[in-house]
């Protein structure tokens, strides 16, 4: 992610209790306990901590976050960054050496209208018992 001026930047020696709200970009590079959400950038600093959701259109996450990361286009954990959590984003880029504990869900990526969560299941189950010739099956006669 292309380095931007942030609106709001929270310094390393900065602890703040409660919900960071902000129309522009925002730079944590302390510790946050609470929900932060941007309609641009938050960044999250090699040296900072967040305990809570994080919500914007593009993340980038080079420390700690401890809660749901959610963004409209893009995330991405660098390699000293760490999320606890489940990640909801178009766009996901996990660096070697970033740690991620939850789920992810692209959105958008496996959206049919009119289907149901139970009828793609279905879909996911008989894709993997349909025998597929590949590789492996090319010494077989």
């Amino acid at each position: 992610m292309e380095a931007q001026q942030a609106d709001t930047i929270i310094g390393v020696d900065v602890s703040v209790k409660g919900n960071l709200k902000n129309k522009g970009s925002i730079q944590i590079n302390g510790n946050v306990e609470g929900e932060i959400k941007s309609d641009e950038n938050v960044t999250i600093g090699s040296s900072a901590s967040v305990k809570g959701p994080v919500m914007a259109k593009n993340i980038l996450v080079s420390g700690k976050v401890d809660g749901v990361v959610e963004a409209t286009e893009k995330v991405e954990l660098d390699p000293t960054g760490a999320v606890s959590g489940d990640i909801k984003t178009k766009t996901l880029i996990i660096r070697e050496g970033a740690i991620f504990n939850g789920n992810s869900i692209m959105a958008g990526a496996k959206e049919t209208p009119g289907k149901t969560e139970k009828d793609e299941l279905k879909d996911e189950v008989i894709a993997e018992s349909t025998p597929k010739a590949g590789f492996w099956d090319k010494n077989k006669k």
